[in-house]
């Protein structure tokens, strides 16, 4: 014994129409309405391209009838229908051509599908800004806002690699606060942090768009100062120190002492040993007095 189903296209949640050869419509069911907004009685004999927007339209005649010519069958293509009212809506349409030169389109709204794609996209956005600000909380040192050691190490290797290639010099700089623990002990770690930040508005002023300035511990900074000679890389420390020196935070003066290694063409070091040049020369500053700037040249061999 077999069951039979009466069924008719108003029983299915999507659009069909049949469209004639001259693209007039000659069959539509309730759903094709509810989206035009309009009676069967309207739609029926209607051209098909009053039905969807100018860009769609464009869209079915220089790739849909081509196609279907070709193929006789056009699957999961995306129009938007325009309703009476003038509303753009997008459509999910497939189509097929038959031997009288009829197509019969299945169809349905996917605003919601739209809708999906759009909290995908900014779901996607969200998670791109998430990870950027990661990815900064990772390189940066959070009191003050520069590079922390390891990026900078990172960051300086790259960019003395390019340098080497282009055979073009460059200076390292270590900074370091004259007697900061005395600041902490005396005013306490607020004061202590806030001048901190102070420098680090100071180097970051003074560094060129190339230039790279880390944090590298609790009061010691460091800078990598592409294609500077010498001479220049030894005046542009002694200002930032005469700088520093004349820009008192909170009433209260403080001074640095610093360290500058330059790189020598005719005998290159590797970063890692112009840094640690810098450092002594940094010691040696200090153990002359401080606030002051010593330039130990780059050369490969011990000094």
């Amino acid at each position: 014994m077999s069951n039979s189903i009466s069924l008719s296209p108003d029983d299915f949640h999507s659009g069909h129409l049949v469209v004639d050869s001259d693209r007039n419509i000659v069959f539509c069911n309730t759903y094709i309405c509810q989206i035009a907004q309009a009676e069967s009685s309207e739609l029926i004999g209607a051209s098909l391209s009053g039905y969807f927007t100018k860009a769609s339209n464009i869209f079915i005649d220089s790739y849909i009838y081509p196609l279907l010519l070709s193929d006789s069958l056009v699957q999961e293509t995306q129009i938007n229908w325009l309703s009476v009212e003038g509303d753009s809506i997008p459509v999910t349409a497939n189509i097929k051509l038959a031997a009288d030169g009829n197509t019969y389109w299945s169809l349905y709204t996917c605003a919601n599908r739209d809708k999906l794609q759009g909290e995908l996209i900014k779901a996607r956005e969200i998670l791109e800004s998430q990870s950027k600000e990661l990815l900064l909380l990772a390189s940066t040192d959070s009191l003050t806002g520069l590079l922390n050691r390891r990026a900078f190490a990172v960051q300086a290797k790259k960019l003395v690699s390019h340098l080497l290639r282009g055979s073009s010099v460059y200076a390292v700089l270590s900074i370091d606060i004259d007697f900061f623990k005395r600041v902490n002990d005396t005013y306490g770690h607020k004061i202590g942090d806030k001048v901190l930040r102070h420098l680090a508005q100071i180097l970051s002023s003074e560094r060129r768009a190339h230039d790279l300035v880390a944090r590298t511990g609790g009061e010691e900074f460091v800078m990598l100062l592409p294609e500077l000679s010498a001479e220049h890389a030894l005046e542009f420390a002694e200002r930032l120190r005469r700088k520093i020196a004349a820009q008192p935070i909170e009433s209260l003066s403080i001074t640095v002492s610093l360290g500058v290694a330059v790189s020598d063409l005719e005998h290159p070091s590797r970063f890692e040993q112009l840094l640690d040049r810098s450092d002594k020369a940094l010691y040696d500053s200090k153990n002359q007095g401080r606030n002051r700037t010593t330039l130990r040249q780059g050369f490969s061999e011990a000094s």
